[in-house]
């Protein structure tokens, strides 16, 4: 089975002549996610339907399954596996008996022939009391389990569990291997694996000893608690009792993780920006003075690019500059001549206490509204999404066009910093729509985005509670000096990590930060400095860039969920899907045994006047490394002569420089490498 709950029992067993120590070990069998990928049938007698039997299974002892038409109901589990059965559950609602019969198939259960037993025969249980039974293990196919009611007309099953006894042979360490920088240190886990390789949590009631091979390299302490010595490898090995396991450990100068392929995303973009001075032909836009939204499109899609690592890669597709405004005044969209009302019309448009402006009328009085589901039948999105024609849709608009910031549309959309939309038809996939304007730059159009990256990441890992005692990695990621002191790791959109209220971007507060790490995660080592707003320039579109350039963006997957944040930000039912295709664990880049010439991101990045530029060169080599601005033009050459085979890390000073872009090269013979980075002043 794929999915499995913990059990409270556990028997330890020695194998004889097997050539390994194993445990036996109960886990729940998942019934529900049985059903849901087809390894397990349900069938009863009389039918019911399965989203009422399955309520059996759910965990939860107050949703029952009921008959209510007769004394006797029957529940039979059919297996595409065999299942090693050892111990059953029940929470009954009512008194009566049951039984449980099992063969290796269902014809030998049905015809009580062959491999037919019976395992429990009219036991009696009472109406909310626990009732289990465990028995000598038993491999089997099929099970049926038959209630007999009380004389009351009805069979009422609260909850009903069936226990495997699943054989452990060894130990298994996360992270395998270990990395490390000498200095630091890491929490090792240790979980238990059973025959197939599935992985447990440990439970057993013996002290795991830890130990490792050559103490010169690292030390371990009882806890699992690893501290990098110096340089090399080195062999950790856990062991309980029977079981044991170990991994390989790397004390190295430096690692990151490996970023994963790069997302290549499609934009639509709607213009809602009409003509509103026909005499002039002056848009929105022109007439109050803002940004023609165009150039702000194509520096957020440069700006992804690089603060997300080269990870995501949006194009726009298609582009909508039309009379068509889909801003809704009391129901009715607005016309050509109502924008030229509240735009042209001194004082029309702003006014917070003055009845009869748009901004009024939108934040006060609520009566403007966006007509999302308009826009997509104008522009026959829904389709486009479903043949991945775009993947979503970016509106530039006027202030307050009744537009949220993002929003989801399509099945199973789910809050993105606004309700979602869920009742429209004519979407198969979920559709991101992000709504911006031009009155406001580009440091809001990513904070925006940051909200939206928010949403979907509390809604993937259902929580968000910094402060919780075990915190998932979306908590410790988003973690502040002001919540956890001493603590503090990126922090999120309104609170940078030394921030101690909303938007405190120009803090000059120093806090003690782990934000280095994560160009390493899911691996946290317990390395961190003192940092202030200085990091990002104490401004607010270089902590948005400092933000999003620490999200996780790399291949692999920890606890269940991906190691690349953006995918679940940028196409959320695709990372779903990916997510189930993936193994777990954790991608580095190639530190051990490099054979090509190769060129790093600089770190940080984006970075304050300075950053680190590192290389690999396979043998000795005349190289050339270069900055260029975004238009090309060479600012700076840092050197160019031979150098040995091997890692190079240069320490690069662009403070003679105005903060934007920049490439930078390393260049060998006839090969060149290239790669982006971000200036912040």
């Amino acid at each position: 089975m794929e999915k499995f709950f913990l059990c409270l029992f556990i028997i330890v067993f020695l194998c004889v002549g097997s050539g390994y120590s194993q445990v036996e070990y109960g886990v729940n069998l998942d019934v529900q996610g049985g059903v849901e990928n087809g390894t397990i049938q349900l069938v009863s007698e009389p039918q019911l339907d399965i989203s009422e039997l399955l309520k059996m299974f759910d965990g939860n002892q107050f949703t029952g399954c009921n008959y209510l038409e007769g004394d006797t109901f029957k529940l039979t589990l059919i297996f595409d596996n065999d299942v090693n059965l050892g111990k059953i559950y029940l929470y009954p609602w009512m008194n009566g008996k049951y039984s449980v019969e099992v063969a290796s198939n269902l014809t030998d259960l049905d015809q009580g022939t062959g491999s037919y037993q019976v395992i429990v025969n009219e036991r009696e249980f009472t109406a909310f009391v626990e009732d289990s039974i465990s028995f000598s293990p038993v491999t089997l196919g099929a099970v049926r389990i038959t209630w007999y009611g009380s004389g009351i007309g009805s069979v009422l099953i609260g909850e009903l569990s069936l226990f495997m006894v699943v054989e452990m042979v060894k130990l298994k360490i996360s992270p395998d291997p270990v990395r490390l920088l000498p200095g630091t240190s890491l929490e090792l886990e240790v979980k238990m694996q059973d025959v197939n390789g599935n992985l447990f949590p440990y439970v057993l009631d013996r002290v795991v000893i830890w130990s490792v091979d050559d103490p010169s390299v690292a030390v371990i302490d009882e806890r699992g608690k690893i501290t990098g010595v110096n340089t090399g490898n080195t062999v950790v090995t856990a062991t309980a009792g029977e079981i044991s396991g170990v991994a390989q450990v790397y004390v190295l100068e430096e690692f990151h993780s490996e970023p994963a392929e790069t997302l290549h995303m499609k934009i639509a973009v709607v213009l809602q920006d009409p003509v509103i001075d026909s005499t002039n032909n002056r848009r929105v836009h022109d007439v109050w003075g803002w940004t023609d939204p165009m150039v702000y499109i194509n520096q957020i899609v440069e700006e992804f690019s690089v603060i997300s690592h080269g990870v995501v890669d949006y194009e726009i597709v298609e582009i909508h500059d039309d009379d068509n405004i889909f801003t809704m005044i009391d129901g009715k969209r607005m016309s050509i001549s109502d924008a030229q009302y509240y735009f042209l019309t001194p004082g029309k448009l702003y006014g917070r206490t003055n009845p009869g402006t748009l901004q009024y009328m939108a934040e006060v009085e609520g009566r403007v509204r966006f007509d999302y589901k308009g826009m997509c039948d104008t522009y026959n999105f829904g389709e486009k999404r479903n043949r991945n024609e775009i993947t979503e849709v970016w509106v530039y608009s006027f202030p307050f066009s009744g537009m949220y910031e993002s929003q989801l549309i399509g099945p199973g959309a789910f809050w993105c910093n606004s309700p979602p939309i869920t009742n429209y038809d004519k979407l198969e996939k979920l559709l991101p729509v992000m709504g911006w304007n031009y009155e406001r730059g580009v440091a809001e159009a990513l904070h925006s985005y940051g909200h939206r990256v928010e949403s979907v990441m509390v809604h993937r890992y259902g929580r968000w509670d910094c402060k919780n005692p075990d915190p998932n990695s979306w908590e410790i990621f988003t973690r502040i000096d002001k919540d956890v002191p001493d603590g503090a790791h990126v922090g999120n959109i309104h609170f940078p990590p030394n921030g101690l209220s909303d938007y405190d971007y120009s803090n000059t507060k120093y806090v003690k930060c782990y934000a280095d790490n994560w160009k390493r995660y899911p691996v946290l080592l317990d390395q961190r400095r003192d940092l202030n707003c200085r990091e990002w320039g104490c401004s607010h579109l270089g902590y948005m860039r400092w933000w999003f350039s620490h999200l996780p963006h790399f291949k692999g997957k920890y606890k269940g969920v991906l190691n690349n944040w953006w995918f679940y930000a940028v196409d959320y039912d695709s990372a779903i899907t990916y997510e189930a295709e993936v193994q777990e664990g954790i991608a580095y880049n190639d530190q051990l045994g490099i054979r090509d010439f190769k060129l790093y991101q600089n770190y940080p990045n984006p970075f304050n006047r300075s950053t680190v530029i590192e290389f690999y060169l396979p043998i000795c080599s005349y190289i050339e490394l270069n900055v260029y601005d975004i238009l090309g033009r060479r600012v700076m050459n840092l050197f160019g002569h031979n150098l040995s085979s091997g890692r190079h890390t240069v320490n690069l000073n662009l403070n003679s420089l105005p903060s934007g872009v920049y490439i930078y090269e390393l260049k060998s013979g006839n090969r060149a490498l290239h790669k982006k980075m971000l200036l912040i002043k």
